[in-house]
């Protein structure tokens, strides 16, 4: 769309003396227009912009598809007008990647039964429980070499879930009970595991004896209340505790009153993990995380290519081929999330696996195409190269998991 420039003798930008035939600056690109702007100018410019990048990203992904590595090496030797800049096409994809992430996230926690099969459709407790309560604080069961089974105790969320694992446990593998009394640092012996069967088999699995069952309210480890309003007014109050309160509360408990713990008694009362918003919530803060360690994993991985093709002696080299590698990477797992998400979640889950393996496949080829050297130093620098990068992403990733809760 052409328009009637008004001229300036001066760049406005760089105050560079203009021609009266320059529409743009010579120096800085600017075009050589003072007329005051209006609201047409914006959306035109607008569109001329979001026209110019839908151009050249499609250019760039068609490329990146069709010539793994030759991109790369296509840039560095200056053929750059044509594609869009690294950095900013990784944002942008990795915006897109996220973005569709959270969206199936999201739809998994809609979709999950977060907030039923609890003792209420209110109630946040949950119902931690030795034998000897289950006995109703009458019978003491001991084997015969005096060990007390009765201290084992079961955490369980409804009464019918309960019954169910009291069922279950009465006929359940060794290696089940033995779990059980490992947990409860319990000899794992043939004695011992038919006493437990024997003491879940004197529970009394009536109404009374169950309704007489009361849950705890906890917010973390010991921090734990008998009743739900106790719990409530505590959570609302420990997000606006200092450090010396949160100390406090935890030595009153029984617990450390360390950093760790600190953070996690704030959190735990931040987060209801029996609310779905809440639980969104958790996650678009870890999703955060993650998004942040992911373009930290780019200049790492730049730093391994510099130390194993080292032929490329320039850092930057290697951080471009990292930056282009790590965008294939999310378009390809994005496709996958928009099938998952809007086409089949049953074939989209089917096609994971397949998307690593394409992703190292693409890789080799990109090493290949990109540093020139034979396929048999490729592969083999590949697999010298997947090895420390599987261990940092895998460590930075746990960071981010851990971080995006507690931070």
């Amino acid at each position: 769309m052409s328009r009637k420039l008004q001229k300036s003798e001066i760049c406005q930008n760089c105050n560079l003396p203009l021609r009266p035939e320059d529409n743009y600056c010579p120096n800085c690109g600017q075009e050589n227009n003072i007329r005051n702007l209006k609201v047409r100018y914006l959306i035109v410019e607008f569109f001329d912009g979001l026209y110019c990048f839908d151009t050249k990203i499609w250019n760039t992904i068609k490329a990146s598809i069709i010539k793994p590595g030759r991109m790369t090496a296509e840039y560095l030797e200056g053929k750059r007008v044509r594609y869009v800049p690294p950095l900013k096409l990784y944002l942008f994809i990795s915006f897109v990647f996220f973005l569709f992430l959270g969206k199936l996230s999201d739809n998994a926690i809609d979709s999950s039964n977060i907030n039923g099969n609890i003792l209420t459709n209110d109630d946040l407790g949950t119902m931690s429980l030795s034998i000897n309560e289950l006995l109703g604080n009458k019978k003491k069961y001991y084997s015969n070499d005096s060990t007390d089974v009765s201290t084992i105790e079961f955490d369980f969320r409804s009464k019918d879930s309960l019954l169910q694992v009291l069922a279950n446990l009465q006929i359940a593998h060794d290696t089940v009970l033995n779990k059980l009394l490992l947990h409860e640092d319990i000899d794992t012996n043939t004695i011992t595991r038919e006493n437990l069967r024997k003491a879940l088999a004197l529970i009394p699995l009536t109404n009374a004896a169950l309704d007489s069952i009361k849950p705890k309210y906890e917010v973390y480890n010991k921090v734990k209340f008998d009743t739900k309003e106790e719990y409530l007014a505590f959570k609302q109050k420990v997000p606006n505790f200092n450090n010396e309160q949160l100390d406090s509360v935890l030595t009153a408990y029984g617990e450390n009153a360390s950093w760790f713990n600190r953070q996690m008694l704030r959190k735990m009362a931040i987060y209801d993990f029996k609310s779905k918003d809440s639980i969104k919530l958790l996650t678009q803060a870890i999703l955060k995380s993650i998004s942040l360690t992911m373009f930290i994993m780019m200049p790492l991985t730049a730093i391994l290519l510099l130390l194993i093709f080292y032929r490329k002696k320039y850092y930057y080299e290697h951080l471009i081929f990292s930056i282009h590698q790590h965008t294939i990477f999310f378009i390809i797992f994005s496709l996958i999330l928009v099938i998952q998400i809007y086409i089949s979640e049953s074939f989209g889950q089917k096609l994971w696996g397949w998307s690593f393996l394409l992703c190292m496949i693409y890789l080799i080829i990109s090493l290949k195409n990109n540093y020139k050297q034979s396929w048999g130093k490729t592969i083999a620098k590949f697999i010298l190269m997947s090895i420390p990068y599987g261990i940092i992403a895998l460590t930075l990733t746990l960071f981010a998991v851990v971080y995006g809760f507690l931070a």
